[in-house]
């Protein structure tokens, strides 16, 4: 204990001399109990030089203590502060290795990016390559499924949806050939794809030619059996072809629309407009040739039987004309080709009668009905094309009958000239 906290337990009284509440009072030189102490202190100088110092001392002391607290207080704030600065150099060299890294980050990843533009347009070329490798290939590999479809037994399948559509590829395939002709081996495809199609339409042909024959067996197996009448023979005769003259309309057309400038499609047409007309000729002839033998038998006055027999005719001409463009979209030449052949019974008789007729007068009346017949076919013509009904050019029937006319002129002039 030092001597003034002595003097001031002994003389004084306890003087509180810690650090804690009374500390602040130890800044100044004395307090208002020590000025009262001193002044009653009757002491002598020597102790009183001893309690000077003593509390001169402590003074100091105090002062010490808390300079001392202050700079330990400074000095641990500037620790702070300087490791705080240390922390923010790490901080910021932490800083510009991520920045570095984030730079050689970046550097990279447009790298990359560059790099995957440059797969992705690969990519895309590779794509469009493909495409176009798969387009130029298609039609090639086409060729053998064609070869196998058109393999198959049989001809009804030749009725069937994806028939048509089968030809209409054909076409594509054909065509696709003839605009690349520089490609290897195209003339090969080319040829198999042709045989496809001629072998297409033959099958097309067999089954018309079948269809036919059917039918026409089953006419004849009625007519064979007498069960043709005037009732029952525009059935058997017309109504049972029409049965399926759409599709094999539909047939026929195809093998029409293909045939320009192929010779061997021409010839499958013609061999089913031969085999219709035959049989047709077939079927029809003998029933004309009766029917204008018993109107000759029972008609001796010429113009009778010509107006009778041309009146029949014109009916059986019609109906066949009809019942042709049923079952093709063209054709004139055929049809009249086998209407003149139904109507050479007939002009054989007329042409006998006229030879054999003296009578300048019914000659004459036989060549005004006869020539009246075009006149009568362009009226017919008109008014039928008025409401719309045909979609093609009507019958000439007065065609049909152009020689036999001639006939009846000439004989007509020789009369004339015999009266003269």
């Amino acid at each position: 204990m030092s001597s003034m906290a002595r003097l001031k337990q002994n003389k004084l009284g306890p003087i509180v001399s810690d650090h804690g509440a009374k500390a602040e009072s130890m800044l100044y030189p004395f307090t208002n109990a020590d000025r009262r102490q001193i002044l009653r202190w009757d002491d002598s100088e020597l102790a009183y030089a001893e309690l000077y110092e003593a509390l001169e001392k402590d003074i100091e002391e105090a002062d010490d203590r808390e300079y001392m607290k202050l700079r330990d207080t400074t000095k641990s704030h500037l620790e702070s502060c300087m490791q705080f600065l240390s922390q923010a150099a790490h901080t910021l060299e932490l800083l510009d290795t991520l920045d570095s890294g984030f730079d050689s980050v970046k550097r990279q990843t447009m790298t990359f990016q560059e790099a995957c533009d440059a797969i992705s347009s690969e990519q895309t070329r590779l794509e469009k390559l493909a495409d176009d490798i798969e387009t130029n290939l298609r039609p090639f590999n086409l060729l053998e499924e064609f070869t196998r479809r058109l393999n198959t037994p049989g001809t009804d399948f030749v009725t069937q949806d994806g028939y048509k559509k089968m030809l209409e590829a054909l076409d594509q395939c054909i065509l696709y050939t003839e605009q690349h002709p520089t490609f290897m081996g195209v003339e090969i495809y080319q040829m198999r794809f042709r045989q496809c199609m001629t072998r297409a339409l033959t099958l097309i042909r067999a089954y018309f030619m079948n269809s036919i024959r059917d039918v026409v067996n089953d006419v004849q197996s009625h007519i064979s059996a007498k069960a043709l009448n005037d009732t029952t023979q525009p059935a058997l005769l017309y109504t049972k072809f029409r049965v399926d003259a759409p599709l094999l309309r539909d047939l026929t057309s195809e093998i029409h629309q293909r045939c320009e400038g192929h010779e061997e499609y021409v010839s499958l047409l013609g061999d089913c407009y031969k085999f219709y007309t035959n049989a047709r000729r077939k079927l029809i002839s003998p029933i004309v040739s009766k029917r204008i033998a018993d109107m000759r038998n029972t008609m001796p006055d010429l113009l009778q039987l010509a107006r009778q027999s041309i009146v029949y005719m014109r009916t059986i001409c019609y109906d066949e004309y009809d019942l042709f463009y049923s079952l093709f979209s063209e054709g004139d030449d055929v049809i009249y080709n086998l209407l003149e052949s139904l109507t050479e019974p007939l002009q054989d008789v007329l042409r006998t009668r006229i030879i054999h007729e003296k009578k300048a007068e019914v000659l004459y009346e036989l060549c005004s009905l006869l020539q009246g017949l075009a006149m009568h076919d362009n009226e017919d013509d008109e008014d039928e094309d008025q409401e719309g009904y045909f979609d093609r050019v009507q019958l000439d029937f007065g065609r049909l009958f152009q020689s036999t006319l001639q006939d009846a002129q000439v004989k007509l002039v020789f009369r004339m000239q015999a009266y003269s």
